[in-house]
This record gives C-alpha cells, structure tokens and sequence, in this order.
C-alpha cells in the first residue's frame, strides 16, 4: 500500500501518512527547505494510565507513575550509553512523560538520518531491565520527585489538582510518589511495557527535508525482522468522580518569600466529540484571553493596584475525561484574589466577546501556527500530540477559525462554577491545613 500524501494549500504543508502491517502509524511532514530534522516515537500512554482495562472488562492495574518509570528505564542499553551514541551522531535525543503520552525524540542537523533513526526505533522497541537496575533507578526517580516537590509553582499546580480530584489520576504527581514509585517490580514494568509499546499503539513521526519514500523503506527494513506478540486492545480505567471537590482551601507551607495562590474551578467533563471538545475550550480560552490581557483595559489598573501581578496567569483544560480552569497569582491576600476571581467570571457571563478582539485573536493564534511551522520539534510534538487527541493539528486551525461570538459566549455559558477550590502555597509555618 502507497503512502498517503495530504497537501494543505493554505498554509502550503505536505505530510504523508502510512501504516505498517505491523500497525506502526508513520508521518511524515515534508519540508525539503530545511535543514534540521525531528523524529519523535510516542505511545498515547501517559501518567493517567496506570489503571487499564481491557476488552473483556479486565482491570490491569499499575503503580501510578509507571510510565514515567519505563521512560527512563527505556535508556537503559547493554551496549552502552545511548545518548552518547546520539551524540556521537550529531543528534541530541530527549524524553518527556505527560498525562496523556510518552515521547522520545531526538533532533538533528546532519546529514544521515538514517542511523539515530534505528538507534531510537530500536532502543523503544526493546526493553532490558533486571531486578538490580530497577532497584537503582527508584533512587534516582525519588530524588527528582522530591525535587519537584521543593519547586513552589510546580507544588501549586500539583496540590491544585490534588484539591479538586478524589479518584481521576490528576491527582497523582506524572512520575508517581515515593510509596508507588518504591512498589513498582521489574515484572509490572515488563507488563506494562507489552501492553502500551506495541507498534500498533505508537506513532513515529519525521519532521524534515528527507524523501518520504526513502524514510519509509527505512523504516520498514527496520522492523522487518522484528516480530512482536499479538496487540491487546486496553484503555484508560477510570472510577466514578465525585461532583464535590476534595477541600474547598487548603494551605501547604513552604520555604517563600511570597504566597502564591490558585482559584481553581472543577466541571463535570464533556461527554461530546473531540472536535467539540476542542471547540468549547478554544472558545473559553478566546474569552479569558480578551478578558485577563491587555486587551482589556481594566487589566492594567489590576496591576497597577497590585491586584494582579507578573505571575498572574490561568489554565483551562477540557480533557477526555475531566474538565477544569485555575486561576494562579502571588499574593498576601488570597480572599480578596479569589473575590476577583469571582467577580470577573461573574462580569464574563454578561459581557459579549468582541468581534474585533475574536478577530484579533485568531490571527495571533494564526501566527503562532505559522511560527511552529518554522520549527522541527514543535511541529512534531504538536502532530504527535493532535494525533492521540483526535482532531489533527489543522482540523483545530478551522475549528479556531470558524468560531464566532456566539459560540464563545455559549461555551463560556455552559460552565457551572459551584465547585472551587482555593490552594495556597505559603510562607507561614505550621502544618498544612485543609
């Protein structure tokens, strides 16, 4: 079967996509311009998936923070140390774990690609671990949790999710914690590995100048000699979530000079298409930007009277299977932050969006996609992470360009703020409270 080649005359881009028998899905992004190349091989399996089922309704559970665990066990070689091998090949390799996917990736400038392209086909597709190594690694893992824990903006965010989530995974850190970390075996590794890592569940994606034709037979000489045992079908476990939140305020003291403060809002998740999905959260986004910007003109009297500060920011996520906005900022009052908080959402329900800022918005939206374009990696990591969530990367460049007033103000409409939490980080001493 030929590759398929899709052209979007718009933005001028070409890709070309394809399925090996083995089920690995290929893409690859064409850009015969350039010079620098990124490849990048994903699994759509992230920190939230450490409880599974599969098709016969069987639970697969695993410590939370095992994805993060194979990740860096997955660099782990007999035949020495892989990312001097990338090195050695003028490329620089990378991983990252986040809720929804694991990837690893390498980017490069030189002219043979087809080397670093085996070396990290081949160091995915094959996991060696022992009892010992996976001992060892607990330590490392643990000591950069306890890192992250020592990082207030990060806490904040972590202790954020914490307080509205009783059993939805967000509320455990990517990596897991000390306890689930320490309980983790060789064999669950091993299992989870076979689950997750099959060539049908994974995605490999090549931004660059090289002919598809010859990345594809690449590829296919790669894995024709390997053979992998039969894909099972398995998803993400999820038990029922409260419509409460866990603690309406909670306080966790720590080592800053300023207090920092997050106002965070939990909604019932949409149970609607993913391209609706995206719409909504666009939609709300495109609100609260015109709104929480200088687009606004109150918004620099907020710092001007220290409102607000620098820090101040807002996150919303409509998620598969959860949905949520936060509020964050540094401050010595955090009542009279979350009564601004409050009165602003209360002022955006009545206020129309403005045609001119939608407009305005959507043409910096726009020109952030051309800017991605221009850059390798980013074009990757977007298309990976489009791919796993269902509406490729230009479906959202329509859905954005599509959206109008109406659409903005009725998805904004269709939140219910009831459930909130506030979660502090502070400076005082004593223990946390909740």
């Amino acid at each position: 079967m030929s590759m398929k080649k899709i052209v979007n005359a718009q933005f001028d881009e070409t890709w070309y996509t394809h399925t090996l028998d083995n089920g690995l899905n290929l893409i690859f992004w064409h850009k015969p311009d350039f010079v620098s190349t990124a490849v990048v091989f994903a699994t759509p399996y992230g920190a939230l998936d450490y409880r599974q089922i599969d098709k016969a309704g069987n639970h697969l559970d695993f410590p939370s923070g095992i994805a993060h665990f194979l990740e860096h066990k997955l660099f782990e070689s007999d035949e020495g140390d892989v990312m001097e091998d990338f090195s050695r090949m003028g490329a620089n390799v990378n991983a990252f774990t986040s809720y929804n996917e694991t990837c690893y990736y390498f980017t490069t400038s030189h002219g043979d690609l087809k080397e670093p392209l085996n070396l990290l086909i081949d160091f995915v597709q094959d996991l060696r671990i022992t009892d010992e190594s996976v001992e060892k690694e607990k330590g490392i893992i643990n000591q950069e949790l306890k890192m992250y824990l020592q990082m207030p903006d990060s806490r904040l965010f972590f202790e954020t999710f914490k307080a509205l989530y009783h059993k939805h995974p967000l509320n455990r850190d990517i990596g897991g914690d000390e306890q689930s970390v320490n309980a983790t075996t060789r064999q669950q590794l091993q299992d989870c590995y076979e689950l997750n890592y099959h060539p049908s569940h994974m995605t490999l994606i090549v931004a660059g100048p090289q002919n598809p034709e010859t990345l594809l037979e690449w590829i296919e000489e790669n894995q024709k000699p390997k053979s992998f045992a039969e894909a099972k079908d398995v998803g993400r476990y999820l038990e029922e979530e409260p419509e409460a939140v866990v603690s309406s305020h909670t306080v966790i003291p720590m080592d800053v000079a300023v207090r920092k403060v997050s106002v965070a809002y939990k909604f019932a998740p949409l149970t609607t298409s993913a391209k609706e999905r995206v719409r909504r959260e666009w939609a709300i986004r495109c609100l609260l930007e015109s709104h929480f910007s200088s687009l606004n003109p109150d918004y620099q009297k907020w710092l001007d009277n220290e409102v607000i500060n620098d820090y101040f920011g807002y996150e919303i996520d409509l998620g598969k299977d959860y949905a949520m906005m936060m509020f964050y900022n540094e401050t010595e009052d955090p009542t009279a932050f979350t009564q601004f908080v409050e009165e602003q959402l209360n002022a955006l329900k009545t206020r129309a969006m403005d045609y001119q800022q939608l407009q305005l918005l959507k043409r910096r939206y726009f020109g952030e996609a051309m800017r991605t374009f221009n850059n390798m990696e980013d074009i990757a990591v977007a298309m990976i992470r489009n791919q796993f969530n269902g509406v490729s990367f230009f479906d959202t460049l329509e859905i954005i360009d599509q959206l109008d007033q109406k659409q903005v103000q009725d998805a904004f409409e269709s939140l219910s703020f009831e459930q909130r939490s506030v979660v502090e980080i502070s400076p005082d001493e004593g223990q946390p409270q909740a």
